[in-house]
This record gives C-alpha cells, structure tokens and sequence, in this order.
C-alpha cells in the first residue's frame, strides 16, 4: 500500500534517533526544567487570579523572569534534535518530514485544544480565563500551553537542516532578520506568522549547538555564574520596569545559554528523578492544567481556600495526574494515540 512505503521513509530517520537517544540525555534535563517552569507559571497565574494567592513582587518577578527562557528551551531542544538526526537533502524529505510532524504534533494540538475549550466553556463561570470560538482557537489563536506545538509546526514547514557553513550562515542570517523585524514592528497581525517570526531563532540556536564541541563546556560552574547574573539582571529589568524587546531576548538568551551549559556539563551524570520525569515531559505539558484547575475549583466549592493547602495539591496533581494518565494509556497501547500519534501508527503497521 502507497501509505506504508510513505510512513518506511518516515521511520527511517525516527530509527536513527532510536539509536542515539541515550547520548542525548542532557536534552531530556533541559526538557524537564522547561516543563516545570511552564507549569509553575500557569499555576501560579491561576492562584493569583483566583486570588488564592496575592499578586505580590515575588510572584511578578517570578512569572516575568520565566517567560524569558523557559518556552525558547523547548525550541531549543527541538532544533537541536533535527539538525542532528534529520536528513532533508529535498523536496521528498522535507514533504515525509511534515507529514511526521503534522502528525506528531497536530494530533496532541487539536486533541488537547479541543478539550480545553470543551471545558472551559462548560464551566466558564469557574475558569480564569474565557475562551473564543473553537475554530478561532484552533486555528488563529492558540491557547496556552498548546501554542508552543502550532508555531514549532510552521517552524518546521519553513526550515530546512542546513548542509554546510554558508547554509548555516544564511539560516542564522534568515532567524536574526525576523527576529529584528519583530523587536521594530512587533510583528505581524497573523499569529501564526507572527510566532514564527519571533521564534525562530531559539530554533536555530537549538541546530547550531550541534556544531559545539560539548567536551569543552564541561564547567557547570560557568553556567551557574551565568545564573547569577541573569538573575540580578531580571530583578533590576523588573524593579526599572524595562520591557523593550531586545533586552528581554539577551536576557532570556543568557538564560538558556546558563541553563545549557550547566545541563551539558552534566550530561555524563545520572539523576533517576530527572530521568523519570523526562519520560513523561509531553504528558506534563499537556495535561497539567486539565488537572489543576478542576482540582482548584473543587477545593474551592468544598471550602478548601487556604493558600498552602491549595499550592501542595494542586502542584501534586499538575504533575502526579499526566503522569498516572500516560501510564495508563501506554498500557492500552493504542490510547496513547492522543499524546504520541507516531508510536501507535508504527504499532498499527507491524500488526
């Protein structure tokens, strides 16, 4: 059949990542740092606006200073890992790799979306936020945290792994382009374009690194000087109120530069909880608001509003309640179709 033949190109370069995936592990440690500050930043907004918790110089600090870099690492990885394992030498690559990641990525997307609108809608006296139409949801704006897999998708619609140094350099010359159209314009009214425009940088940077020589970052304590000072560059950015756009990018740029640099040079070192949580990164990133906001509000009708009480719970759940799921559905095999379409498919094939 033409769709198996299609999908045996597709695998091939899936088999290639199978095959070196444990020399990656410092990817997975980033993964699962970002995955915990884009859930404490969603909770932690939740308590605020639900005024469980005030909205005090701590927290404020603490949800602008993330948003500088926790996302870009994400895109980061996500470059990384297709410079390094892809292979689009033309036309019929770059068309099997779409089809991969529409796949990959659009399943989750609009499963998850729709779900999150579904609910929101229904209980949208007990919600923080409201939601627009679904078609506008799905296609125009995305809510969080799914808008991460729609603009990576047209990331990848538009970027191909570069072959030599002059490609990298017109890549890299392309990324900075948008970017500086983005800081001077603040983008297009599309989103889609818009996103990209912004993001694609992160991405970029993500496939350099595959060009560093790693042996040579092997000093965490850089990086952790690096933290420091990104951190009393935040609290000053924060405490003058600066939010121009070219310095919130350097700012999150030293951030990932730290948080890399300190990953890599431990990435030779084993952590069990890091390498557990890593397995279960996607689960977490999708599902842990549909998990801490019905908690949230049950608390709430049951009286519950004490701000520690909340804050132990609902954090449990954000992270316990995707992970039993994804345990559960990995068991049923096929229901994981919902977080890892590709898996299942090649399940489906070798029957």
């Amino acid at each position: 059949m033409w769709w198996r033949k299609q999908w045996s190109c597709i695998e091939e370069s899936e088999m290639e990542i199978g095959k070196t995936k444990d020399r990656e592990k410092w990817v997975d440690y980033v993964k699962v740092i970002a995955c915990v500050l884009v859930v404490l930043g969603h909770f932690f907004q939740s308590m605020v606006k639900s005024t469980i918790i005030p909205d005090n110089d701590l927290y404020s600090w603490f949800n602008k200073t993330i948003y500088y870099f926790h996302v870009p690492l994400f895109f980061i990885c996500s470059g990384y890992l297709y410079q390094k394992y892809s292979r689009i030498k033309n036309i019929l690559d770059w068309k099997n790799n779409i089809i991969k990641k529409l796949i990959a990525l659009g399943i989750p997307y609009f499963v998850f979306s729709i779900v999150t609108w579904i609910l929101k809608t229904m209980f949208a006296g007990s919600v923080n936020d409201e939601m627009s139409g679904l078609a506008e949801t799905l296609f125009k704006n995305p809510t969080a945290p799914y808008w991460y897999l729609y603009s990576l998708f047209f990331i990848f619609l538009i970027t191909i792994t570069y072959k030599n140094k002059t490609n990298k350099m017109l890549l890299i010359a392309f990324a900075i382009v948008l970017k500086a159209v983005v800081l001077l314009t603040g983008g297009v009214g599309i989103y889609a374009i818009s996103t990209v425009m912004a993001n694609e940088i992160w991405f970029v940077i993500g496939m350099c690194l595959t060009d560093i020589d790693m042996d040579k970052m092997n000093n965490r304590f850089v990086g952790m000087l690096l933290g420091i000072i990104f951190i009393v560059l935040s609290v000053v950015a924060y405490k003058q109120n600066i939010t121009n756009g070219l310095v919130t990018f350097i700012l999150g740029l030293l951030a990932c530069v730290s948080v890399l640099w300190i990953m890599i040079s431990c990435r030779r070192y084993n952590n069990r909880f890091m390498d557990y949580v890593a397995k279960y990164t996607m689960p977490i990133f999708l599902m842990h608001t549909l998990f801490a906001a019905p908690v949230r509000i049950v608390l709430m009708k049951m009286g519950l509003t004490n701000s520690i009480i909340q804050i132990v719970i609902g954090l449990a759940i954000s992270f316990i309640g995707p992970i039993c799921t994804a345990i559960v559905l990995e068991k049923t095999k096929y229901l994981e179709f919902v977080i890892y379409p590709n898996k299942v498919i090649k399940l489906l094939k070798r029957r």
